[in-house]
C-alpha cells in the first residue's frame, strides 16, 4: 500500500497498517505526526544534502572561497556533529517547533555552531531578543547547561510560527478523529465473529463429550467459542440439540475505509507544506515535474531564510554590502547522468559556459588548464550593438 511508504517510528523503522490502527489510543494524532514527520524529513534531507557555497572579496573582486568559513558550515560546524547532520538538525527542530536557535561560539581560530534544543527567549521586540537557560544535546542523550545568556550578535533565531496553519490542523485533526474512530469501529464489528446458539425449550441434561459428566448450558457456550475463536486448526463438538449459526458471515469489511481516511491525512498535510503528491508519496514519474515544483514552492523559502541568518550572522552587513554572501547550492538536489545529459552540456558549452563551470555544476573537480576557463558562443546571437554576427 503506498501510504505504508510515508508511516516510519522514532526509529526510522517502517510501521505497519495495524500499529497505526490498534496500536495507539491516540490514533489520529498518531497518523497525523506520522504523515507530519515525512513532510519535515523530506524538506530537511533536501536541504541537508546541498553545498553551502561561500563568497569572498579576493583580489578585488568577489570570488568563491573554499575557506575556514566553508568547511565549518559543509563538514564539521562543532566537535561533534558533521555539516549535514547539523544542517539537518536545524532544519528539523525549525519545522518541528516552528523556532531554531543556533549558538555561534567563537574560539581563536574558528567559530563553533551548535543548535540549542533548549531555550528560554527574552519579550524584547523593539531591542535584540536575549537567550538563556540554554541546554545543548546530542545523539545519545547526553545534555549538558549553558550559564552564559546570549544575544543577537553571537546566535542566530530563526522563527516560523503561523498560527492560522496550526489552527487549521488542530481541527483537521478533530474531524478526521470521527471519520477514523467510525472506520475502525465498522471495521471491528464487522470482522469480530458472532454466533448464535439456538437450542430447543425442553433439553435432558447435556453430557460433556470429553469428561463425560454434566456441562452447563454457559459452560458448554465458552468451550464451543474456544474452539471457534481459536487460531489453531480446531473440532468444534456441537450437540445434536443445538443449532449454531454465524450471524456477520457475509459482512467482512477490508481495509477500504481506512485507507481512505488515511490518504486523505497524508494529501491534506502535503498541501499543508506546499509538496506535490507524487514527491511526498515517493510515485514520481519520469515526465513529473513534481521535484521541480517541490524546490520551487516548499524548500526555497527554507533556502532563503537559512541564508538570511547566516549572513546576517556570520558574514556581517559590511561584508555583505562588500558583496560577500553565504548561499546554499540548489543546483545539484537532482541527480544529473553525465551521459544521459550529453546533448545539454554541449548546448551549455556552445553558450558561454566553460568546462570548469559545467564541472562545478555537477560537483566534479575543477582542471587547472587554462583551456577548461575558455569559453566559447558558437550560435548565430546578436550582439549587445544590435548586429547580427556572422556564423563561421
Amino acid at each position: 500500500m503506498i501510504l505504508d511508504k510515508i508511516f516510519k517510528n522514532s526509529n526510522g523503522e517502517y510501521v505497519g497498517i495495524f500499529d497505526v490502527l490498534f496500536g495507539k489510543n491516540d490514533m489520529e494524532n498518531y497518523v497525523y505526526t506520522l504523515a507530519e514527520a515525512h513532510a519535515i524529513d523530506l524538506i530537511a534531507r533536501t536541504i541537508a544534502k546541498c553545498e553551502i557555497q561561500t563568497f569572498e572579496l579576493k583580489k578585488g573582486e568577489i570570488q568563491e572561497n573554499k575557506g575556514d568559513l566553508y568547511w565549518t558550515l559543509n563538514m564539521q560546524p562543532n566537535y561533534n556533529e558533521t555539516g549535514t547532520k547539523f544542517i539537518y538538525k536545524l532544519v528539523t527542530k525549525l519545522l518541528t517547533e516552528k523556532t531554531a536557535l543556533v549558538l555561534i561560539n567563537k574560539t581563536p581560530t574558528t567559530n563553533l555552531l551548535y543548535v540549542a534544543d533548549l531555550y528560554n527567549a527574552s519579550n524584547k521586540i523593539l531591542t535584540e531578543k536575549t537567550f538563556s537557560n540554554i541546554t545543548i544535546e546530542d545523539d545519545e542523550g547526553n545534555s549538558i547547561p549553558i550559564r552564559k545568556t546570549y544575544s543577537s550578535s553571537n546566535t542566530i533565531y530563526y522563527s516560523l510560527k503561523n498560527s492560522k496553519l496550526k489552527t487549521a490542523s488542530e481541527n483537521f485533526k478533530t474531524n478526521m478523529t470521527k471519520l477514523l474512530k467510525a472506520s475502525q469501529k465498522s471495521f471491528i464489528k464487522a470482522n469480530t465473529p458472532k454466533w448464535r446458539l439456538k437450542s430447543p425449550g425442553q433439553q435432558p441434561t447435556l453430557i460433556d463429550a470429553e469428561t463425560k459428566k454434566p456441562i452447563s448450558r454457559e459452560d458448554y457456550k465458552e468451550k464451543i467459542t474456544e474452539g471457534l475463536m481459536s487460531d489453531e486448526e480446531a473440532i468444534v463438538l456441537l450437540s445434536e440439540y443445538f443449532d449454531l449459526e454465524n450471524l456477520n458471515q457475509n459482512s467482512n469489511k477490508n481495509l477500504t475505509d481506512f485507507e481512505n481516511v488515511f490518504k486523505k491525512i497524508g494529501d491534506t498535510v502535503a498541501q499543508n507544506w506546499n509538496i506535490p503528491l507524487d514527491v511526498f508519496y515517493g510515485s514520481k514519474t519520469e515526465k513529473s515535474t513534481g521535484t521541480d515544483d517541490f524546490i520551487t514552492m516548499c524548500v526555497d523559502l527554507y533556502f532563503e531564510l537559512l541564508e538570511d541568518g547566516f549572513n546576517s550572522s556570520l558574514v556581517g552587513k559590511e561584508d555583505f554590502l562588500k558583496g560577500e554572501y553565504i548561499k546554499f547550492n540548489r543546483l545539484n538536489i537532482n541527480h544529473k547522468d553525465l551521459i544521459d545529459k550529453a546533448s545539454g552540456w554541449d548546448k551549455l558549452i556552445s553558450n558561454g559556459f566553460s568546462f570548469n563551470q559545467l564541472s562545478k555544476f555537477l560537483g566534479l573537480p575543477t582542471i587547472n588548464e587554462d583551456w577548461a576557463n575558455e569559453h566559447y558562443i558558437t550560435k548565430n546571437y546578436a550582439n549587445v550593438k544590435g548586429g547580427a554576427e556572422d556564423e563561421e
